[in-house]
Formats: structure tokens, sequence, C-alpha cells
């Protein structure tokens, strides 16, 4: 194992913190969540990455134009307050607006969770 704990023996297929590691910091991991602080500068890129099952929380207002993987882009517009969920994507994202991206997401480790419920 490399010495590795277990808390860090989860993989990322395409991990946004080792893609850009300059927009986004690590707050808090375990082995349940992993939560992040992203940001981007208007008319900045995050290349393709993937994540898991995820909750996203604007900070900001954010205008941004976002290419699912092996589909066509798509804007999105959100406010400052807005939550958004959604399950596992691989995703390019681009800041189309003028005001900074700065958001939190928190990422479920779905696969790590305990399905023994009694």
């Amino acid at each position: 194992m490399f010495g590795l704990t277990s808390n860090s023996a989860f993989v990322y297929a395409q991990d946004m913190v080792k893609i850009a590691p300059h927009n986004t910091k690590v707050l808090f991991e375990n082995d349940r969540v992993r939560v992040l602080e992203t940001r981007t500068a208007p008319g900045e890129t995050l290349p393709m990455h993937s994540h898991s099952p995820r909750v996203n929380y604007f900070l900001n207002p954010l205008k941004e134009r976002i290419t699912y993987e092996g589909k066509q882009p798509q804007e999105f517009s959100w406010n400052a307050g807005d939550v958004a969920f959604s399950e596992a994507v691989k995703l390019e994202v681009v800041n189309i607006g003028t005001t900074e991206g700065h958001n939190i997401v928190v990422e479920l480790k779905e696969n790590q969770a305990d399905t023994h419920h009694h």
C-alpha cells in the first residue's frame, strides 16, 4: 500500500485537484466525503475532469459553459447561494461570465459508505 492510509486510497479518474491544483483547495477529507473550494477566473477553463456524486454550493454568481463527456456544451447561470446536486460526471468547465467562480464542492464517496444497515 506504499504506506498510504485508507483515507487516501479513494481514487478519482481525472481528479480536479491534480488537473487544476491552482484552482482547487481540499478543505476537508475523510473516508465518506471530500470538501473542495474551487475558484475560476472569468475566461478560465477547467480541463476535462471527473467528480464523484457531489453537492455544489455557489458563493459567487457564475455563468459557465459545461461540456459533459460525449455531449454538446451547455450554458448555466448561477446566483450566489445556489446549491446544485450532480451524480458522478466527467466534464470540462469554462467560466464565460464576468465574475470569479467561487464554489464549495462536497464530493460523496459512495463506494466506501457502510452498506450494512441493521
